[in-house]
């Protein structure tokens, strides 16, 4: 890796803006989808912040490529936020439970994060919240590769 791939640029930083506030967005229309009375604390602000991170550096790390490969990284950029975030709530919600004392041992509860997140998956088969964020991935990656090379 070349030392200036590390460095901060205009697309990434476009990058990171715009997939958090997809993130963000999409975490609203979950809220308002959720079949289930449920307390979602900071779900918006903490999916709007795995956004930014996503996006600077899965995004913003694969640009400079043209248009096509730009929105192909805001397709591969919203899909590790997804798996991030599915494992990231899901584990919390693990361990919420394991306070509890639901389960009987560490695998047991491992076990169960992995259907937690499952479960959660099949909740969201909705079709708006799919359109929006998949054509708010690949706008962000065509926006962020636009802005990668004007700047440059």
């Amino acid at each position: 890796m070349r030392p200036t791939e590390k460095m901060p640029t205009m697309g990434r930083l476009v990058a990171a803006v715009l997939l958090g506030g997809l993130a963000y967005y999409g975490a609203g229309i979950v809220i308002a989808i959720w079949p289930e009375d449920f307390n979602f604390g900071w779900f918006q602000e903490f999916t709007a912040l795995v956004g930014l991170v996503t996006g600077w550096r899965v995004i913003g790390k694969r640009l400079g490529n043209g248009v096509v490969p730009g929105i192909n990284a805001g397709l591969t950029g919203l899909a590790v936020m997804l798996f991030w975030l599915f494992l990231l709530l899901a584990f919390n919600e693990m361990i919420g439970r394991s306070l509890d004392l639901r389960y009987d041992g560490p695998f047991e509860a491992i076990n169960n994060m992995f259907a937690i997140a499952y479960e959660w998956a099949l909740n969201l088969l909705n079709v708006r919240l799919w359109i929006l964020m998949v054509v708010g991935a690949m706008v962000t990656g065509m926006v962020s590769e636009l802005v990668s090379k004007k700047a440059s």
